[in-house]
């Protein structure tokens, strides 16, 4: 039976970084199934969830990884999923995009996630941006969320009102309509 692996890296961007880890899982039998990548500040990042061949070893990844750390200056690990983590990937909940807006100050991810936690909402994906607005430092936080079935839009919304107050910060909910192919 293949085994499913989660490999995260980071280091500092440069061409090439996709294509060289890619082409070295390839090389050695793997598939990709998720994948997460981005750019901060700078700063590469890389989740790859991969299927590894049950003749292959987590030892010999590792070993053949190497040397693409080294060469794109980055720090791979990797982690073998167990059956319980593989079972455990099927969400039930209801997609919704929530988005926070206003000016930056420490404590609104931190505010807007504890509430969320409260609230039983699972976090999936979140991006934050601060930039510039004159001399005001504005604060762009999108979230892309699973809310319990039970949850309505407008029930999450009450959920995060308080806490938007308390940080000063406007937050929509927002409802995702998911096709199935």
């Amino acid at each position: 039976m293949p085994k499913t692996v989660v490999l995260t890296g980071v280091g500092h961007d440069q061409v090439g970084i996709v294509a060289e880890v890619t082409q070295k899982l390839f090389d050695f039998g793997c598939n990709l199934l998720d994948s997460s990548m981005t750019l901060l500040r700078g700063e590469f990042a890389i989740i790859l969830m991969l299927e590894l061949a049950e003749n292959q070893s987590m030892e010999d990844l590792r070993s053949r990884l190497k040397d693409v750390e080294q060469k794109m200056g980055l720090t791979i690990m990797l982690r073998e999923l167990s059956a319980n983590e593989i079972a455990e990937q099927t969400d039930s909940g209801t997609p919704h995009m929530i988005s926070v807006y206003g000016g930056d100050k420490p404590g609104i991810v931190c505010g807007i996630t504890q509430q969320l936690a409260k609230l039983g909402v699972n976090i999936t994906d979140v991006e934050t941006k601060a930039s510039r607005e004159g001399s005001e430092t504005i604060f762009v936080m999108i979230l892309e969320v699973s809310v319990p079935k039970a949850m309505s839009t407008q029930d999450l919304e009450k959920g995060l009102s308080d806490v938007s107050k308390t940080l000063k910060v406007d937050v929509t909910v927002q409802s995702v309509e998911v096709l199935e192919l």
